[in-house]
């Protein structure tokens, strides 16, 4: 039975592994929980046969997401800049286009409409601070509405409505339950989604991590060693005034505080003793996990390159919507990757491997042409059949949630502190704001401890 210690963390991703790292730098004895058999959450890096990493989870980085950039360079994880240079392949009502960038010709000034709208956007969401979007004076008026009807009230042009909608909500844009506007405007505040639009710097490009995201995890936990349990459920979470007992896999762990870093979907799950007040409890019923199946294919070279294309895709049509060029630092081989998202996601779950394959497939050469469609080797991560994940990229947030509960989203409740990027004020649902999250999560412990 492991001994007592200080802090026990509940669950070795990102968040919850930088949590326990930072605790460990300051002399707190600190046990980390992992119901998987391995640590990263939702960041996997697999390979193909010939050795080539492809990241079936979170894998890009923005300019200005700082904390990951240096804790990459902490645990000797090299970045390199994404695949991204040539035009986009428009699949638009069953006619292929290509474009140099988001807009076509016959859209017309879609493009200065959108920059209109981005202004008016950006100028609502700083009416209040990134930590609090329910503090804004309008907030339960924009989270009643969401943000597909605000812009078809403001926006007269389609394809402005459309760029804005899948820039601001990024790969929450196809969700079966539509954000809310003031879900929108948060993520605005939060993050960058709108920069593109609103400014002539070039930001530089997004970048990954040389080897895969992954080893973020996987070497923080190595640095703990065996403070890190695989295979550790955790059934029930206990706490009194002398402190907390967790029970994980017929273990009980005593400590002074618990970290649950979680999405509040999964956290939801636990048994927790006394029970959790009834608005974080209710939370963890509103915000749902996104379904995503993330296919990757190999081919011997980039040969998309060949027609000058970057091999990113938008596509209104067909299961697979989204592509990019997720080759390896090299370029060679060419690898491109596919999301099938929400609504498709649920529809080809239900399809045998080789049906579900033909369709991908069918979509990359409606994209690519015939060479798309013979690919090496195959590689798909079904992400809603994942039982400790139920889904990757985030919890999100419909109408309703964030006025109602979204004071109960980080706030501790007596020994317990919450984690992971759903609670994040800054790039939340995106691998920086799970490191973010555990950072403050880290520093009320100590506080706390102290």
């Amino acid at each position: 039975m492991p001994a007592p210690c200080d802090v026990v963390v509940v669950g070795a991703g990102l968040s919850g592994l930088y949590a326990a790292r930072l605790l460990a730098s300051a002399g707190i004895e600190v046990m980390v929980l992992e119901a998987q058999n391995r640590v990263g959450g939702r960041t996997l890096t697999t390979y193909f046969g010939d050795g080539t990493f492809v990241d079936d989870g979170g894998q890009w980085i923005s300019p200005g997401q700082h904390c990951i950039v240096k804790l990459a360079d902490e645990l000797g994880v090299r970045l390199f800049p994404s695949w991204s240079d040539g035009a986009m392949v428009h699949w638009r009502a069953g006619v292929r286009a290509v474009s140099n960038g988001l807009f076509l010709p016959e859209d017309g000034n879609s493009a200065a409409a959108t920059h209109e709208a981005a202004k008016v956007l950006s100028e609502m969401a700083e009416t209040f601070p990134p930590e609090e979007p329910w503090a804004a004076p309008e907030s339960a008026q924009w989270d009643r509405t969401t943000l597909h009807s605000w812009l078809a009230t403001h926006v007269t042009s389609e394809p402005a409505r459309r760029v804005l909608a899948t820039s601001i909500e990024g790969v929450f844009a196809r969700n079966s339950m539509p954000t809310s506007l003031l879900a929108a405007l948060f993520w605005i505040r939060c993050g960058d989604p709108l920069t593109p639009f609103l400014t002539t710097n070039d930001p530089g490009p997004e970048r990954r991590f040389d080897g895969g995201a992954q080893q973020l995890s996987q070497r923080m936990a190595d640095a703990l060693g065996e403070r890190v349990l695989l295979n550790a459920a955790v059934t029930t979470i206990a706490q009194d005034s002398d402190g907390v007992r967790i029970t994980a896999a017929q273990r009980s762990i005593s400590a002074q505080r618990a970290v649950v870093a979680m999405p509040p979907a999964l956290a939801g799950r636990i048994h927790y003793q006394p029970a959790l007040p009834a608005l974080r409890d209710h939370l963890t019923q509103r915000v749902p996990m996104r379904w995503a199946i993330k296919v990757h294919c190999l081919y011997g070279r980039r040969f998309w390159t060949d027609e000058g294309l970057s091999g990113q895709v938008v596509s209104d049509a067909g299961a697979v919507r989204v592509c990019a060029d997720n080759s390896p630092p090299s370029g060679t081989p060419g690898v491109l990757v596919g999301f099938i998202e929400e609504a498709e996601a649920s529809r080809v779950a239900k399809f045998p491997p080789r049906e579900r394959r033909a369709e991908v497939l069918a979509a990359f050469v409606r994209y690519f042409g015939p060479m798309a469609g013979e690919p090496l080797e195959y590689l798909e991560k079904n992400w809603g059949d994942d039982a400790f994940c139920r889904g990757v990229d985030g919890g999100y947030w419909p109408a309703g949630v964030w006025t109602g509960y979204g004071a109960s989203l980080r706030a501790p409740i007596g020994r317990l502190h919450w984690a992971g990027t759903e609670t994040a004020s800054i790039w939340n649902g995106k691998m920086e704001g799970a490191l973010l999250a555990g950072r403050r999560a880290a520093e009320e412990v100590l506080s706390a401890i102290s």
